[in-house]
């Protein structure tokens, strides 16, 4: 029977960051939990790269030793970074990302399916999931798919943009929950805005405020009066922010 450290010994020697203790499952002694410590190197690919963790796990797994990496973010010392590695790490098959939101030491989870979970699948991802976040002084609150979730699309995020803006993610996102939907986490905010950066329908002020474009003003419509809020926008879109 293979111990913890002689484990951490091979896993070091076979070029894998070990970042802590190797922790044996309580079910069996053959199966481990380690941790991983990824990188980004300057062309942004992943290091160790998920086909080495494969191969070396490949490899113990035909010595009769079960590996189940945990992977944590080293350069953004983010929970929510180490937690999206550590999924798409072990259900890439089935999850396309996570994010997560936090209420002091309770942790929300949200995973992106790439199709409808089973129960079963959904309970692995949430083990895995409570694993990484107790190492992080976190507990797993919830876990949701965003399947069943009332998100805001991208029309109505521009419709409430439109309505608040100049405005920062936090203050959008604080505005469509109280509307009712739900919004994940404050990255999935900034990166549904990137998105709608990128195709042109939101421009990002130079002191990190939001506003839609003219041509997202003409897509979403307008109402004639003075009680159009296209009036107040464009304003904002000319207004200095720094």
């Amino acid at each position: 029977m293979i111990s913890g450290p002689d484990l951490e010994k091979r896993l070091i020697a076979a070029g894998i960051p070990v970042s802590g203790s190797a922790i044996r499952d309580s079910d069996t002694d053959s199966s481990f939990h380690v941790f991983v410590e990824v990188r980004r190197d300057g062309r942004g690919r992943q290091e160790p790269s998920n086909s080495k963790l494969q191969a070396v796990k490949e490899q113990l797994n035909a010595l009769g030793v079960l590996v189940d990496f945990v992977l944590t973010d080293a350069m953004m010392r983010d929970a929510e970074a180490g937690l999206r590695a550590t999924l798409l790490h072990s259900f890439g098959a089935i999850l396309r990302n996570s994010f997560l939101a936090k209420d002091g030491r309770e942790a929300f989870v949200w995973v992106v399916p790439k199709r409808q979970l089973i129960k079963e699948e959904l309970d692995e991802v949430s083990a895995k999931a409570r694993i990484l976040l107790s190492e992080l002084g976190l507990e797993l609150a919830h876990i949701t798919p965003t399947t069943g979730e009332n998100l805001p699309s991208k029309t109505r995020c521009l419709a409430m943009l439109r309505l608040v803006a100049p405005a920062t993610s936090e203050t959008l996102s604080a505005n469509l929950r109280t509307a009712g939907f739900v919004v994940p986490s404050e990255d999935w905010m900034v990166r549904r805005l990137d998105g709608l950066r990128k195709a042109g329908q939101v421009v990002r002020l130079k002191s990190g405020f939001y506003t839609v474009t003219l041509r997202t003003l003409k897509d979403l419509g307008t109402v004639k009066g003075r009680a159009s809020p296209d009036l107040s926008r464009l304003l904002a879109l000319v207004k200095p922010h720094g």
